[in-house]
């Protein structure tokens, strides 16, 4: 039989690359256990072109096109019927100047519906975008959507220097918040101020999201039970600061969500959850 939850991770086009990170495209007959999505350090809007999922334990009828601020906890997600989905996962620094100047830090740690905004183009386009007759239709809308955003946002003289921090965060996330607010050529307060302003959280929680989060991918890559390659890899200084860590963003142990893997790999989803976490 055919795999119960397929996805898809698509780029954007070349021009919208240093504002969206990738396109996630998921359809699924329905869950066989309930999902725990990691929080991964990117804003995201998500339409949902059928029913919405339940979200730890709340069902969501009312959220079918929502702007999905960054989280520092994962969130439990399940559905009893066929759902069919797009997330629009954001460039860490980039949602501010798609929403028209909003502050990030606005959304941080909640999902807003698009029609609550009060923006007459966003009620728009969350029905073209659910209307669509194919993912691919869909996306094309988005992207037209997002272009025209962008040309009426003022440009932001902070992009270059969150461009490249958040390149620096990605690829060392044991950096200190004083040393990327050197690399931005800020003082640490008013590079706080224009991070959060931007990403949506401090730049300390987005290291240790960052951190976090490849620690989750090792774990879903791991064939044994033995963390300790994952745990001094990461930077972390013993097992007891890595479980207390890891268990701070995910809600569970490593071991224990190591066991969640496990259960995904049996549904034959982990494919697709492991693609949503790229």
């Amino acid at each position: 039989p055919p795999p119960m939850l397929q996805s898809r991770l698509l780029l954007p086009s070349v021009p919208l690359r240093p504002f969206i990170h990738h396109y996630w495209v998921m359809r699924a007959d329905a869950f066989p256990h309930e999902m725990s999505v990691m929080p991964r350090g990117c804003a995201k809007w998500i339409f949902h072109r059928l029913e919405p999922f339940t979200v730890n334990g709340v069902e969501e009828r009312g959220h079918i096109a929502t702007v999905c601020g960054q989280y520092h906890t994962a969130a439990r997600i399940s559905a009893s019927h066929p759902i069919s989905l797009i997330f629009v996962v954001f460039q860490p620094y980039a949602m501010k100047m798609v929403m028209g100047g909003m502050p990030c830090s606005l959304f941080y740690a909640n999902n807003v519906d698009m029609d609550s905004l009060g923006m007459a183009e966003f009620k728009d386009l969350k029905r073209r975008v659910t209307e669509a007759t194919d993912d691919d239709g869909a996306i094309a809308l988005i992207e037209d959507f997002v272009v025209r955003q962008l040309s009426r946002s003022p440009d932001s003289a902070h992009l270059p220097r969150l461009q490249h921090v958040s390149r620096a965060i990605e690829e060392h996330p044991m950096l200190s918040p004083a040393e990327l607010a050197d690399m931005a050529c800020l003082s640490e307060r008013q590079f706080r101020r224009v991070f959060e302003d931007h990403v949506g959280m401090s730049p300390k929680r987005m290291l240790k999201v960052t951190r976090f989060l490849r620690a989750a991918r090792s774990i879903q890559n791991l064939r044994g039970h033995d963390f300790t390659d994952i745990v001094y890899g990461m930077g972390y200084t013993d097992h007891s600061h890595f479980n207390k860590d890891f268990r701070e963003f995910a809600g569970m142990s490593p071991t224990e969500y190591l066991q969640h893997v496990r259960r995904l790999e049996e549904d034959r989803v982990l494919e697709g959850y492991r693609t949503y976490h790229l």
